[in-house]
C-alpha cells in the first residue's frame, strides 16, 4: 500500500530548534507518522512542552538543551541519543538565528554568529549524526533552509547568506554520502506564520499579494513535507530543495517595503522564528 511508505514507525529522529514554531510542528508531525523524537534546541523549557505533546501520541521523547554552534553540544547530543534511544534514523537541521539589521550596521560579530549558526552547525550536527548513519547502513537528513536563502532578502544579508549556504550543501552532501545510504534534502519555507512571527507578518498582510495561494503558512505544512522526506516514499529523492512557500514569487522591492514595515514597528526585534521566512531562532 502506498500509504505505508510513509510510516516513519519507531524511527528515532532529531529535531533542532524543536521547542517553538516550525520545529515544535515538524516534532509533532514526525511524531504522529510513528517517530520517537529527540527534542533539541538551546532553552530546555520549550522543549519540554513539545515532549510532552510527542509523548500524548505514544511515542517516545527525549530532550537535550544543545546550542548547535558548539561541536562539544553536538557531540552531547548524539552520544544522549544512542545511549537512550540506540539509533539515529533521522535528523532535521532546523535551528537557526537571524534579525532584519541594515547591511551597512551589520557587526562582524553578528555577521560571525548568524554564519556559524544557521551553516556550521547544520554541517556540524549532519557530520557527527551521518557518522552514525554510516555504521546503521542508512539514514535521513532535512534542512531548514528559507525562501530568503533561495532568493535573498533586504536587510537580511546575513541570514541569507547562510541559508543559501545550507542549499548548497544539501547538494554536497547528498552526492557525498549517497553511497552510505545518507540522503539529505533541503526545505525552504515560505512565509509560516506561528507564534514567534504572528505580531511580523500581522503589519504587512500585502505579503499574501504575492503569494498564489492567499494564506499564510503553517508549521504543519513543513511537518508534512518532512514526513515525506524522513520516509520510504522519497526513497529515490536526494540533493534536492522543496519550496514550500504558497507559490510565492515576492520582488525583491516588495521584500524590501516589508522588513522596513517590520523595523519601523519594532525596531531592531529578537529573533522570531525558527527556519522560515524573515528570521528564524527557535532557542
Amino acid at each position: 500500500m502506498i500509504l505505508d511508505r510513509f510510516s516513519l514507525k519507531d524511527k528515532v529522529a532529531i529535531v533542532t530548534g524543536a521547542g517553538t514554531g516550525i520545529g515544535h510542528g515538524i516534532s509533532i508531525g514526525l511524531a504522529e507518522a510513528g517517530a520517537h523524537i529527540v527534542c533539541a534546541a538551546r532553552t530546555a523549557a520549550p522543549l519540554e512542552a513539545t515532549a510532552e505533546k510527542v509523548r500524548a501520541l505514544g511515542r517516545m521523547a527525549l530532550v537535550v538543551p544543545t546550542d548547535v554552534a558548539r561541536s562539544q553540544a553536538i557531540d552531547n547530543l548524539v552520544a544522549k541519543t544512542m545511549r537512550e534511544l540506540g539509533r539515529i534514523d533521522i535528523l532535521v537541521n532546523n535551528a537557526a538565528i537571524g534579525t532584519p539589521m541594515r547591511s551597512l550596521d551589520v557587526p562582524e560579530g553578528y555577521w560571525e554568529e548568524v554564519i556559524h549558526t544557521c551553516l556550521t552547525g547544520v554541517f556540524l550536527c549532519s557530520r557527527a549524526v551521518a557518522r552514525v548513519m554510516r555504521e546503521q547502513a542508512g539514514g535521513n537528513i532535512i534542512n531548514i533552509s528559507s525562501g530568503a536563502g533561495v532568493t535573498g532578502a533586504s536587510k537580511q544579508a546575513a541570514y541569507s547568506s547562510a541559508k543559501a549556504g545550507v542549499i548548497t550543501l544539501t547538494r554536497s552532501l547528498a552526492w557525498e554520502w549517497a553511497s552510505y545510504n545518507i540522503r539529505v534534502n533541503c526545505i525552504a519555507p515560505g512565509a509560516v506564520l506561528h507564534e514567534r512571527t504572528k505580531d511580523f507578518f500581522s503589519i504587512v498582510p500585502q505579503w499574501l499579494d504575492f503569494q498564489a495561494i492567499k494564506r499564510w503558512g503553517t508549521p504543519e505544512d513543513i511537518a508534512a513535507a518532512c514526513v515525506y522526506l524522513a520516509s520510504d516514499a522519497s526513497e529515490w529523492v536526494t540533493g534536492q530543495t522543496f519550496n514550500i512557500d504558497g507559490g510565492s514569487h515576492t520582488p525583491a522591492e516588495v521584500d524590501d517595503r516589508v522588513i522596513d514595515a517590520i523595523m519601523a514597528t519594532f525596531g531592531s526585534p529578537q529573533p522570531s522564528g525558527d527556519g522560515g521566512m524573515g528570521g528564524a531562532q527557535s532557542k
